[in-house]
């Protein structure tokens, strides 16, 4: 047995340190890790010896097979995501075969490694006898005594790596900020079966009620939050009793904005929008892994997303105060435009519980130019403005759009309308062709605003999703960005997403250079359409009249006008600079951090909204 067991051990401990490496992990810090990811195999197969002999090697190798999978499911996940999943994530997985070409494209071909040992180790296996004599083991007290000592070691060795983190990273485990970090310190098993634990004492057992005093702490901070705000906003009301319209661009990332290649413009439609609009180039992706979602409810509600799963999946029948709900007591119209399926990531539940009184999707739609996963955005933008001229003014129209999205792959569709020479047929090349196809469609859009006279009466704006670049292609993006070393401070700093806000006549164009992110869109937009926020629950920023930025990563990395601080790696750098900065002195901040994305879990948690806006009507009527 003890053979048959070595091998077993040592070829996942192989696959695990080599998930690991893909990921970013540290091989030379990895000393916790292997003992931990030890003790997990060991309480794995404590139950062996109570397997009968000849049974124990298929047994063995169908554990290796379970494991197997769930490195390369991680792994896919990862690289999509930038993160390892949670069985509140694996509730979505339904949603996996509708985007089952990003999918296949996430697989590399070095992941055959992870099967190598079945190829080549297993046959072996076959052949050799390992167990040739008849040991004591056979009696039921020495199974129990094995049975006994593997689970016990195996829980000490596994605990020897999870208080080295508690150590290292104190309250990491309770709120589960960074998982990529705990399943790299932990490994991966260990990480999972924290997870599985978390996960059902919330899901089975139920998730505790909280007690009037933290709902009253929960008022407050918001009462507090709101006093600061100035009384007499700048660009208040600008927008009144005008339409909005609010585009969410996928993968649209800050880096093509203003940038050539071999002499053109990725974005020249863009480009010239940002000239006579309010730019805020210091925007920053704060999606978790509800991706898309993620960023249509940060937008829309100015709250955090989920530390686990997606908002859209897990509390769509929440009361949400939302930014259509919101204008539609100001007498607007609301509608919700995206030309895919009305089901995928829960929107035709989500909508119009955010308020939006219809949905104009795929099913509405004449499907007259299709590229990847479905409506073209030209064919889109042209259908959802003839729609629009039928609805009563003023209205919100919030459109998201589908054709950029990963893998980037379907080039033939754009024409070669952009010349991205050596890039042909490369990852980024094939990014830089969708954005540049995104930008037409856009600009399509833009001059049909502009000669049907509707710029006169709308207020646009226009924000990128989230990333469009996984980390495992960082040496790609660095490359093009012409970065000599894409650490961790010049990745972070590099997960910008555009937003544009284009106001009638012109009117504040320029250059803000603020930190915010999505959190900050509801606010901003609110000030600019004249609606008094002060009873209205939002944790984001008027980033027109607040004096300082920030945005916040849900795995508690966060980055404002003069810091980015890693977190969970314990160290900071100066903007100003990218010298490393003593952490330290960011302990207020780090805590008021912590304190906001725990707020913003027990709200959604326990559906709250409702009774925060009812106590804020309260005190300011």
């Amino acid at each position: 047995m003890m053979g048959v067991v070595s091998i077993f051990i040592f070829t996942i401990l192989i696959k695990l340190l080599y998930f690991n490496h893909l990921t970013g992990g540290a091989i030379k810090s990895s000393l916790g890790f292997i003992i931990s990811s030890v003790g997990a195999l060991l309480i794995i197969i404590s139950f062996i010896p109570f397997i009968n002999r000849k049974w124990r090697k298929h047994v063995l190798t169908i554990i290796n097979v379970v494991i197997t999978f769930v490195i390369i499911s991680d792994l896919v996940f990862f690289r999509y995501f930038n993160d390892v999943i949670t069985l509140s994530v694996i509730t979505q997985i339904n949603m996996i075969s509708s985007v089952s070409s990003s999918v296949l494209n996430l697989f590399h071909f070095a992941d055959v490694l992870f099967i190598a040992d079945f190829l080549m180790i297993m046959p072996l296996l076959k052949i050799k006898k390992f167990c040739k004599r008849r040991v004591l083991e056979s009696l039921w007290i020495h199974r129990i005594l094995l049975f006994t000592i593997l689970i016990v070691s195996g829980s000490l060795l596994s605990y020897y790596g999870i208080n080295l983190l508690e150590k290292d990273q104190p309250r990491i485990l309770t709120t589960f900020y960074d998982k990529l970090y705990i399943a790299q310190k932990i490994g991966l098993l260990n990480y999972h079966g924290i997870d599985a634990f978390k996960f059902f004492r919330e899901e089975t057992q139920g998730k505790e009620l909280l007690k009037d005093d933290e709902k009253k702490k929960i008022n407050t901070w918001f009462k507090e939050r709101k006093s600061s705000f100035i009384e007499e906003p700048e660009f208040f009301g600008v927008g009144k009793g005008k339409n909005l319209i609010v585009i969410q661009v996928e993968a649209l990332q800050e880096f093509v904005l203003r940038k050539k290649i071999n002499g053109m413009e990725i974005t020249p439609n863009l480009n010239k929008l940002v000239n006579k609009s309010m730019y805020f180039e210091n925007y920053y992706c704060e999606t978790a892994a509800g991706g898309t979602s993620d960023a249509e409810f940060l937008a829309n509600t100015s709250l955090y997303p989920l530390k686990t799963g997606a908002v859209f999946m897990k509390y769509p029948g929440n009361y949400y105060y939302s930014l259509a709900k919101i204008l539609k007591d100001e007498v607007y119209s609301t509608l919700a435009m995206h030309a895919y399926k009305p089901g995928f990531w829960n929107r035709s539940v989500m909508y119009p519980n955010l308020g939006f009184d219809e949905f104009f999707n795929k099913n509405n739609m004449v499907h007259d130019e299709v590229i990847g996963m479905g409506l073209s955005d030209k064919s889109f933008f042209r259908q959802s403005l003839d729609y629009l001229k039928s609805k009563k003014e003023p209205y919100y129209a919030f459109m998201v759009t589908l054709t950029s999205h990963y893998p980037y792959d379907n080039t033939k569709s754009y024409n070669n309308s952009l010349e991205v020479g050596t890039l042909k047929n490369t990852f980024i090349g094939n990014y830089l062709e969708a954005i540049h196809y995104a930008d037409d469609a856009l600009g399509y859009l833009l001059d049909r605003l502009e000669k049907e006279g509707l710029l006169d009466n709308t207020v646009i704006a226009i924000y990128g999703d989230h990333y469009a670049i996984s980390k495992d292609r960082k040496d790609e993006l660095a490359e093009f960005l012409n970065i000599s070393d894409m650490n961790d401070y010049m990745w972070i700093k590099h997960q910008k997403i555009p937003l544009i806000i284009h106001l009638p006549g012109d009117e504040g164009a320029g250059l803000r250079t603020i930190a915010g992110g999505g959190l900050d869109f509801m606010p901003t937009i609110l000030n600019i359409m004249g609606v008094d926020s002060k009873a209205i629950p939002m944790m984001g920023r008027d980033l027109l009249n607040s004096h300082q930025g920030m945005a916040v990563m849900r795995n508690g990395y966060f980055i404002d006008d003069d810091y980015l601080c890693l977190t969970a790696d314990g160290v900071a750098f100066s903007l100003k600079d990218g010298e490393l900065y003593q952490i330290e002195k960011l302990e207020e901040k780090i805590s008021n951090m912590h304190k906001e994305l725990d707020i913003s879990e027990k709200i959604i948690e326990n559906d709250l909204i409702e009774d925060i806006k009812n106590y804020l009507l309260y005190q300011y009527n």
